[in-house]
């Protein structure tokens, strides 16, 4: 069975066109057959009415006296007598006589004289079907053309639903805006309805989990960081008493874990802040500023495990020109970077670099991270923006930094979905180790179009 709405509707009005077609078609040779039968016949009568009898000898009574003659047909006019049965009464008659069949008009001009005027059948039956031919020939053209405006047609109507599914395909899967109704059509507009209520649902449901999830990380955090500073002034309580091993392993595991914790809960709550769709006006940002920071934050973890932090700003800024500019809040850049960098410090080995790029390409500000580590698989780099989702099972040891959350892409994503941006992953180089390569871009504000270069509207970090 055919499950293509769009083709069945082809095939059944080309089929409902054509079979229309055909039947016009036969009509219309009809019609048009025993019009040119009615008009050959009027030719008879006429040619009677006009005849001189005197002009008509006896040699006239021949199968050709007074023949008038072209290469469509041939008339013959005589006295009643000769060839055609005298018996014939006036009026029209289809005769067959001397191996031919003719259709003849029989007059009477005078006492006792008859005259008939006849002519093939052949020819006249060939004349009618030229004609209905003739007539039928545009049904012939038309159901071609016909066929094709029902699938230009057709196509054309189904745009609007092809538009909507584009939208759709196109959206980000935090994208939860209802379908614009505008131009559907009315068939499936009950539809698009309530795919709105679903998407309308479906948004009020994240948010009310990206709720919980960011008042319980909020309500744990306080107690999570008493516990925290509980164990460190346990652990300087304990400094000056003797400790066996496994007591002060047990102490600083309990340190460790807390820290861990504390810094899930904050990953959280950062989640939850990149996440919130709630609309606030911002202003451009110059960048640098924010990105230093970033690195500033990371420089101890990475300065502890020697690895070189380097900077290249490619915008070349003439003198006079500000620097690159984003639309987003300095947390959201600082948070963003901060990621980004903190997950290449950690996989990247001791010793190694990270590299951080900015630059402008036309409408866009791109921001590259590029470390020495080990690199994603490329089938792994779509997961690892999920929230907990590993990529490796690698890991530096806690002292060099090695406590991730999983959370770190998760929240690299949701800010940039928020800003308008896209981010991207590939191997830093082709031979190993091939390291990581992530690609941040963001939409560069003095790029923009005079008109919408005012403050945007973004989703506010609380």
């Amino acid at each position: 069975m055919m499950r293509s709405l769009q083709s069945r509707l082809v095939i059944t009005l080309s089929a409902c066109a054509l079979g229309l077609a055909i039947v016009a078609g036969f009509v219309s040779y009809g019609a048009a057959f025993r019009e040119a039968y009615r008009f050959q016949d009027d030719q008879l009568l006429q040619l009677a009415a006009l005849v001189d009898t005197r002009n008509l000898t006896a040699a006239d009574t021949a199968m050709h006296g007074l023949p008038l003659q072209d290469h469509d047909y041939r008339l013959t006019v005589q006295r009643l007598g000769g060839t055609f049965p005298v018996t014939l009464a006036d009026g029209f008659h289809t005769v067959s006589t001397g191996g031919h069949t003719w259709r003849a008009f029989v007059r009477t001009v005078g006492p006792s004289q008859r005259i008939v005027v006849a002519q093939p059948t052949e020819g006249r039956n060939e004349i009618a079907r030229n004609s209905g031919l003739r007539t039928a020939l545009p049904f012939v053209v038309f159901v071609p053309l016909l066929i094709g405006a029902i699938v230009l047609t057709v196509r054309r109507a189904w745009r609007p639903v092809q538009r909507l599914a584009g939208e759709i395909d196109k959206r980000r899967n935090t994208d939860l805006r209802p379908l614009d109704t505008q131009g559907a059509p009315t068939e499936i507009e009950p539809f698009v309805v309530s795919i709105n209520r679903l998407l309308a649902r479906l948004s009020k449901a994240l948010d009310e989990q990206r709720r919980f999830v960011a008042d319980a990380a909020h309500e744990l955090r306080s107690p999570v960081t008493a516990l925290v500073i509980q164990a460190e002034n346990l652990d300087r309580a304990l400094a000056p008493a003797p400790l066996d091993a496994e007591t002060r392993n047990r102490l600083t595991r309990l340190k460790s874990g807390l820290q861990r914790t504390r810094t899930l809960l904050e990953q959280l709550l950062t989640l939850a802040r990149a996440q919130n769709v709630a609309v606030v006006a911002v202003t451009p940002l110059t960048l640098l500023p924010a990105v230093r920071e970033a690195l500033e934050d990371v420089f101890v973890l990475a300065d502890r495990k020697r690895i070189v932090l380097d900077l290249v700003d490619a915008s070349a800024s003439a003198p006079g020109r500000p620097g690159l500019r984003v639309l987003g809040t300095k947390r959201d850049i600082v948070t963003l970077l901060g990621n980004l960098v903190g997950n290449a410090v950690r996989y990247t080995p001791a010793g190694g670099t990270v590299s951080v790029r900015v630059s402008a390409t036309g409408p866009d500000v791109v921001i590259d991270v590029i470390d020495s580590g080990p690199g994603i698989d490329a089938d792994k780099r779509e997961h690892v923006f999920d929230a907990f989702y590993r990529a490796s099972e690698q890991r530096e040891p806690r002292d060099h930094g090695g406590e991730g959350t999983g959370l770190g892409l998760a929240i690299v994503r949701a800010i940039v979905d928020r800003l308008g941006g896209r981010v991207t992953l590939k191997d830093a180089s082709l031979t190993p180790p091939r390291g990581l390569h992530v690609r941040v871009t963001l939409p560069n504000p003095d790029a923009l179009p005079p008109t919408t270069r005012s403050p945007s509207s973004l989703p506010p970090s609380r």
